[in-house]
């Protein structure tokens, strides 16, 4: 339903409306008014609004930024993890969170302030820029008790391997990133892994080519393959 205010524009108090009618009984959030919109601009959990005169003038982006705020604040999220999370996530990871909510919910916040996941669950990440793909994946993993972290670039990947203790990280190989396309956007993030962690690494791709699957077991890839079935029988094979 929120993609239907992509063209939206609104003042201060017409953005927390906006929001309280798309959350969940938002229409009972006592503090979803014009006074927690600044606190979020200040904070920076949301964007820094445009001004006409006097006034300012948010949009689709900001709106997006304050139901996801929303909802991760009930999830249990800490403000300062959020503003991390709005500045890096993309129109699609903000949806991603709508829809689903809180991919995985801190339960504690550490000495450096920084929110952790759950040590107890089985966690696969999961990046790709298509948030389509992969969703039957996605199904059966749940299916095996295992929870889904999506990122849709490779910075997105890093920050939350920094917060979580994956068990598996599961790679598209080219990703739009930055705006442009890198066709070779998983040997990067394979080998950014590998400076922190020897996590189990599997590319899943349709390149059949001899030398990309040599390039990526170079870069620290565990497996590469093409093949649902395949992906399966090797995350069965690792436990999961």
């Amino acid at each position: 339903m929120i993609q239907g205010y992509q063209s939206w524009q609104g003042s201060t108090s017409e953005l927390a409306a906006a929001a309280a009618d798309l959350l969940p009984d938002g229409a009972d959030d006592e503090r979803l008014n014009e006074r927690l919109v600044r606190y979020y601009v200040q904070s920076g959990l949301l964007t820094r609004p445009q001004r006409s005169g006097r006034e300012a003038v948010f949009g689709y982006r900001q709106l997006l930024e304050l139901v996801a705020a929303r909802t991760l604040v009930r999830d249990g999220w800490p403000l300062a993890k959020i503003a991390d999370w709005n500045r890096s996530a993309d129109e699609r990871a903000l949806l991603d969170v709508i829809d689903q909510g809180s991919p995985v919910t801190p339960v504690s916040v550490a000495s450096d302030g920084r929110a952790r996941f759950p040590e107890t669950r089985r966690l696969a990440l999961a990046v790709n820029d298509d948030p389509g793909a992969d969703l039957g994946l996605y199904a059966w993993l749940a299916e095996r008790g295992v929870a889904v972290l999506r990122a849709y670039s490779t910075a997105q990947a890093l920050s939350l391997l920094d917060r979580a203790r994956v068990h598996v990280v599961i790679s598209d190989l080219a990703r739009v990133e930055a705006g442009a396309l890198n066709k070779r956007a998983g040997m990067v993030l394979a080998q950014a892994v590998r400076e922190r962690s020897d996590v189990p690494m599997v590319l899943f791709t349709l390149d059949k080519s001899p030398q990309i699957k040599a390039l990526a077991l170079d870069a620290g890839v565990n497996y590469v393959t093409e093949s649902p079935d395949d992906l399966r029988d090797w995350l069965q094979k690792i436990g999961l």
